[in-house]
C-alpha cells in the first residue's frame, strides 16, 4: 500500500497482525553476539505488517531484506546487480526473461534453492491473497530446464519486471515454507541474518553462518526496538541506547548538535493526500484540481519538515529518470483563487465536508491538520479521525476510506507499477476505479523495455496526464530520507528506492 504509517500502540498492533512471541532462540541483548561480532541497535517507528514478503507493507523492506534475498539484487543506491540470479536476458520479442540462477545456496531451513525453488515461489505469489498478484499479473508460466536455469513467460513485454524481481516480488521464501501460516512471524529465506526473537516492540536476528556470502557480512547482528515518537527515537540514538535510525529532516540540526552523524538524501517515497474517486465528492475532477490547487506545499515543507521536504506537485523527485520536468516547482500550482473557482465550476461554491483518516504517527497528523487550515481557505471542511496502524492498513487496502494522508512509495518496485495500482482500474489502491483517458497504453509503453531512456518518455506522459485529470493522489512534497548514527556506525546508504543493506555496516567502539 503507498505508505504505512507504524503505530503507537504496539501491543494493540502485534495482536492484530499476528506477531505474538515467535521464538526461535534466544533474543540476547545488544553489543556484541558470541563470537565477538558487534550488535547493530537500529530505532524503528513500528513493528512489521508481516514478514511474509507476499502480506507485507510497502516500509517493510527495513525487515526483510535481512532475511530474505531477490533473484535480482537492488542496491541501496538504486543500481541492479546479480542477486539469487546471476544473469537476466530478454527474449527478442520481450515476452520471456531467462534467468540464470546461483548454484550452492541454500534456504535457513537447509532446503536448496534452484529453479523449482524459484517455480514455486512465483506460482505462489501470482495467487490470493498476496499482494503481489498485480505485480506479476504479465507471467504466464515459469519453465524450469534445469536446477540453475529458469525462464519466465510473459503475456506482453515486461522490461519493469527487473525492478519488480528487484523487490518482494523477487524475494525467496523456502518452498517448504510457502504454506505456513505463521511464515509472518517465522521468515524462512536465504539472507545472512537469521530471526532469533520477535515480541512487543523488538526484533532480534543474528548472522547466519549458513549464508552462502557469509564473508560480506561485517556484523553479528541486529536488535530493532520500537520508539513510535519521532523525538523518542532521536533520543535514544543520542542517550546511546540505540546505534541509529531514520529521523526526520526537522531533527537534523539537532543531532548534529549532539555530535550524531546524519546521512540524508532523496529518495522515491513522497507525503500526499490519497482519495477514493468512489466516494465524498472526490469523483468529480474539478474537486480534485480544486484541492490540489489550495495546497501550499512550501509552507508545509518550511513548517513541518525544515524545508527538507522537496515540494511537489508528481509522484517523483528531480533525478529520478521518471521525472517530468514540465511539472517543476509549485508556485504556478498553488492559487486559491483557482482553486474556489474550480470548485463554483464544479456545483460546490461553498464547499462541501469529509473526513480524513491518519495513522498514530506525530508527523503525519501535524501534516493533516496543516492541510485542514489550507482546505478550510476554500471552504473545504476537513475532519481528522486517527486509526490504529492497523486499521489504517486494512482500510486502504479495502478500500474503506474516503482520503487518508500518508508516505507513499512512487519507486518500488518499479514506477509503472505505481501507476497500476493507483491510476487503473482494478488497482489495488485505486478503490473508486480512477482512470485518464490513454494512460492504459502509455503504460503498456512503459514496459516494453528495461532501457530507462525509452521507458521516460510513456512515463512522463502518464504523470502529466493525470495530473490534468485531477489526481487520485496528491503529492505534497518529495521526502528526503534521514537517518543519524553514533560515532563509530559506517557504510549506511540511502535506501533510495526502499532496499536495506544492514550486513555492510561496520561497527567501531
Amino acid at each position: 500500500m503507498g505508505g504505512r504509517v507504524m503505530g503507537v500502540r504496539v501491543t494493540a498492533m502485534l495482536l492484530a497482525v499476528g506477531l505474538g512471541t515467535a521464538a526461535c532462540g534466544g533474543g540476547g541483548g545488544s553489543g556484541e553476539d558470541s563470537g565477538g561480532a558487534a550488535i547493530l541497535r537500529w530505532g524503528i517507528p513500528g513493528n512489521p505488517t508481516s514478514l511474509d514478503p507476499r502480506l507485507a507493507g510497502p516500509l517493510d523492506p527495513v525487515f526483510l531484506d535481512n532475511f530474505y534475498e531477490t533473484l535480482i539484487d537492488r542496491k541501496p543506491n538504486g543500481e541492479l546487480k546479480p542477486g539469487l540470479a546471476t544473469e537476466w536476458k530478454f527474449a527478442p520479442d520481450g515476452k520471456a526473461i531467462d534467468l540464470t540462477l546461483r548454484a550452492g545456496v541454500k534456504f535457513q531451513d537447509d532446503t536448496p534453492f534452484d529453479a523449482e525453488a524459484v517455480k514455486a515461489n512465483v506460482e505462489a505469489a501470482k495467487k490470493p491473497p498476496s499482494l503481489l498478484v498485480g505485480a506479476l499479473k504479465s507471467i504466464e508460466a515459469v519453465e524450469v530446464s534445469s536446477p540453475t536455469q529458469v525462464r519466465l513467460v510473459l503475456s506482453a513485454p515486461g522490461g519493469h519486471l527487473v525492478n519488480v524481481l528487484a523487490g518482494e516480488a523477487g524475494m525467496m521464501i523456502s518452498p517448504k515454507a510457502l504454506g505456513n501460516a505463521d511464515l509472518k512471524t517465522k521468515p524462512v529465506g536465504t539472507g545472512p541474518f537469521k530471526l532469533t526473537d520477535i515480541a512487543d516492540g523488538r526484533l532480534s536476528m543474528r548472522a547466519w553462518d549458513g549464508y552462502w556470502n557469509r564473508s560480506a557480512v561485517k556484523i553479528g547482528g541486529i536488535e530493532m526496538t520500537v520508539y513510535a515518537d519521532e523525538a523518542t527515537r532521536l533520543r535514544a540514538v543520542r542517550s546511546g541506547q540505540s546505534d541509529g535510525s531514520s529521523i526526520t529532516p526537522a531533527q537534523v540540526a539537532e543531532a548534529k548538535s549532539a555530535g550524531l552523524t546524519v546521512v540524508q538524501g532523496a529518495n522515491t517515497t513522497f507525503n500526499g493526500i490519497l482519495l477514493n474517486t468512489g466516494a465524498s465528492e472526490f469523483g468529480n475532477p474539478k474537486v480534485r484540481q480544486a484541492m490540489s490547487y489550495a495546497v501550499d506545499r512550501k509552507a508545509i515543507s518550511d513548517s513541518l519538515y525544515a524545508g527538507a521536504c522537496k515540494p511537489s506537485v508528481q509522484p517523483f523527485q528531480d533525478g529520478f529518470w521518471a521525472y517530468d520536468a514540465e511539472l517543476a516547482g509549485t508556485d504556478a500550482y498553488h492559487d486559491v483563487d483557482k482553486a474556489k473557482a474550480l470548485l463554483a465550476e464544479a456545483g460546490l461554491p461553498n464547499g462541501f465536508k469529509f473526513e480524513m483518516n491518519v495513522g498514530p504517527n506525530t508527523s503525519y497528523q501535524q501534516l493533516a491538520q496543516a492541510l485542514q487550515a489550507q482546505l478550510a481557505q476554500i471552504g473545504i471542511t476537513m475532519s481528522i479521525t486517527v486509526l490504529e496502524a492497523s486499521q489504517l492498513i486494512n482500510a486502504r487496502r479495502t478500500g474503506k476510506f474516503n482520503a487518508t494522508v500518508s508516505l507513499v512509495q512512487a519507486g518500488r518496485p518499479d514506477p509503472s507499477q505505481f501507476v497500476a495500482d493507483y491510476y487503473m482500474p482494478g488497482g489495488i489502491y485505486n478503490p473508486g476505479k480512477f482512470t485518464a483517458d490513454g494512460v492504459a497504453d502509455l503504460l503498456a509503453q512503459s514496459r516494453q523495455t528495461d532501457d530507462l531512456a525509452t521507458r521516460q518518455g510513456p512515463m512522463r506522459q502518464i504523470i502529466k496526464t493525470v495530473f490534468d485529470a485531477g489526481p487520485p493522489v496528491i503529492p505534497v512534497c518529495g521526502v528526503q530520507y534521514v537517518a543519524a548514527f553514533r560515532s563509530g556506525i559506517d557504510g549506511f546508504q540511502v535506501p533510495v528506492v526502499g532496499d536495506y543493506d544492514f550486513g555492510s555496516l561496520t561497527i567501531t567502539k
